[in-house]
């Protein structure tokens, strides 16, 4: 409450792209105040562990993409309570992105609107900055994953050899990778979401990625790939099949759409990603079709609209067995994480649920 109402409008005063980057700043000076915030902002209980693959994470609820792109805070996030988090997009390219101003908050609807463009201060920097968090204060104690975009000015057939620079580059410090081929704000970007180019780029990266686990004598890296929500239920199917085929180890649902714009209460004509409450109901659908479509074979973590904990317990009976966040936190702050995990216990004990994984896709089995 302290933040919704003191905090908050403080924030929402300022420039939403400026305030976001001040937070951040700050957010990385205070890091090693971890420790003593993680017990007031966390919650532990084996209720809500859960695993994709060879992940484990203490609780379902992690940090989306997008919202520490060059993991300037990646230390404090886990005092937070999140089960898990994802950095980037990170291109090849260190890249400005797209014109100022390219955030806009909607509080009316508690959504957000971005056209940032993948901007990121490029694999090689952050790179040698996650080298050099790891050198000085080993790994975080949840996983870390990376999310990688295509930098702008690589042509669609030259994609691949782009992804391949960033993830042989980023290899040693993330726990799981995610192949973001769905932002609406990098030109021709979701056209990697073709059946045969999105063959090609995966066989492109699971190669490499056995490689690499063969060089460092680990198992493959986790691999993700991160859906649109604006596409054909058609066309999502052919995705399925590829990332079946291709041995993914999970797909995440969804990106921000491009499109929605009649769900909201004001006359908007702002181009960019929709992301938050009224994008929740669509986000939920394409998790229900994928999980109906796989019958729960391909692991899904759900995005999009989730503020409380009956949001995220609705994607997860949907079928994801994990969730993310990003419009939500700004909007509730660094609470929300704790309640949105305290809900779920509670609405798990309601409903006779023994932990969360057993809520995985349960709508589908009633």
């Amino acid at each position: 409450m302290i933040y919704k109402y003191c905090f908050r409008p403080l924030l929402f005063l300022k420039d939403a792209e400026a305030a976001h980057e001040q937070t951040l700043a700050f957010l990385s000076r205070v890091d090693f105040l971890a420790p003593i915030l993680e017990p007031f902002f966390s919650v532990s209980d084996s209720r809500l562990q859960v695993g994709i693959g060879p992940l484990h994470f203490p609780n379902p609820v992690g940090l989306a993409g997008g919202f520490d792109k060059n993991g300037k805070a990646i230390k404090i996030w886990p005092a937070f309570g999140f089960g898990f988090i994802e950095i980037g997009a990170v291109t090849a390219l260190a890249q400005p992105g797209n014109p100022k101003p390219r955030l806009v908050r909607l509080p009316k609807d508690h959504a957000l609107i971005n056209r940032l463009g993948f901007n990121n201060e490029g694999a090689e920097a952050i790179g040698a900055h996650l080298g050099a968090m790891l050198r000085n204060g080993g790994r975080l104690k949840i996983p870390l994953g990376i999310n990688i975009g295509r930098s702008k000015v690589v042509k669609t057939e030259d994609a691949a050899a782009d992804y391949l620079f960033t993830f042989e580059r980023l290899y040693p410090f993330g726990d799981f990778f995610t192949l973001n081929v769905s932002s609406p704000n990098t030109p021709n970007l979701r056209d990697l979401q073709e059946k045969n180019l999105l063959k090609d780029l995966l066989a492109a990266i699971q190669t490499k990625n056995q490689e690499l686990a063969e060089k460092e004598r680990s198992g493959r890296k986790p691999i993700f790939v991160k859906v649109d929500p604006d596409m054909e239920i058609s066309q999502l199917d052919q995705v399925i099949d590829v990332l079946e085929s291709r041995q993914v180890t999970g797909i995440i649902a969804t990106n921000a759409t491009a499109f929605l714009r009649e769900k909201l209460t004001a006359g908007i004509d702002e181009p960019g990603g929709l992301s938050g409450k009224p994008l929740r109901e669509r986000a939920t659908s394409f998790i229900r079709h994928i999980y109906q479509a796989t019958r729960g074979r391909l692991p899904i973590i759900g995005v999009g609209g989730i503020f409380t904990a009956e949001d995220a317990y609705e994607k997860i009976k949907a079928g994801a067995t994990a969730v993310q966040i990003l419009t939500g936190f700004v909007y509730e702050g660094p609470c929300a994480v704790k309640r949105i995990n305290r809900g779920l216990l509670r609405l798990m004990e309601r409903d006779g649920f023994k932990n969360i994984s057993e809520v995985v896709g349960s709508e589908a089995r009633n």
